[in-house]
């Protein structure tokens, strides 16, 4: 008898739990198994992002490279002066599209000339690179310091009404930066003893790219002699 009650009482208190459980709630272990997974999902997707960058600035970088290679090439193989242009008008006057990413390669026709073709496709860099100009004053994201030394920034030339080739992207552009290689292969640099090309993160504002992380700098440094090497790092300029 006291045996049979016993089961009963332990019957009776499972049903008891069963019915006042709401069966909307949660037990501590499955609130922590939830906050788990959610941290999990946006670790994921901050790494996935950081890993998107560092692809596109991969990718402009190893653009940027070939385009210089090509631009050497035409002037080595047409025996004249060749040039990589990249697009500085800045908005709202110029086109924030082409703004810091677009990037073309033109040769003088004939040497010593000041009418320019083209020589290759223009280029565009991957949304959110941009080519560093020299300066970076009102192109910098709030709170981003940019390294004063070494700084990852572009020395390059800078040409007011370059020719205006028509037929190209550029035609119009009353400012671009450039690099120009002498007929031999070899170029003059604006500053000595190298030309760096900083290529650098950004998102936009008021049409305007805003550089976001004076980390995430990639790039190159140009020799006199036309060798080139890839930097890596925004240290390394």
């Amino acid at each position: 008898m006291f045996r049979a009650n016993r089961h009963e009482i332990f019957r009776l208190k499972a049903e008891l739990c069963t019915r006042t459980r709401s069966p909307a709630g949660f037990t501590l272990l499955e609130l922590l198994v939830v906050v788990g997974l959610i941290t999990l999902l946006a670790a994921g997707v901050g790494f996935a992002l950081r890993d998107n960058a560092g692809s596109a600035l991969t990718s402009a970088q190893n653009s940027l490279g070939s385009l210089l290679g090509q631009a050497r090439a035409q002037a080595a193989v047409n025996q004249t002066e060749a040039r990589l242009l990249i697009y500085a008008v800045r908005p709202p006057s110029g086109d924030a599209e082409k703004y810091l990413r677009l990037l073309q390669v033109f040769r003088a026709e004939p040497q010593g000339s000041t009418t320019w073709v083209a020589a290759g496709a223009p280029v565009y860099l991957p949304r959110g690179i941009y080519v560093v100009p020299p300066s970076t004053t009102g192109l910098l994201a709030s709170g981003v310091v940019w390294p004063a030394n070494p700084s990852p920034v572009s020395n390059l030339g800078t040409a007011a009404n370059p020719g205006q080739p028509t037929g190209t992207p550029f035609n119009g552009a009353n400012t671009v930066f450039f690099l120009q290689f002498n007929a031999d292969g070899t170029f003059t640099p604006p500053t000595q003893p190298y030309v760096k090309i900083a290529l650098a993160t950004g998102t936009v504002a008021n049409s305007v790219p805003q550089f976001n992380n004076a980390g995430a700098v990639r790039g190159v440094l140009l020799r006199p002699s036309g060798a080139v090497t890839f930097v890596s790092d925004a240290t390394g300029f």
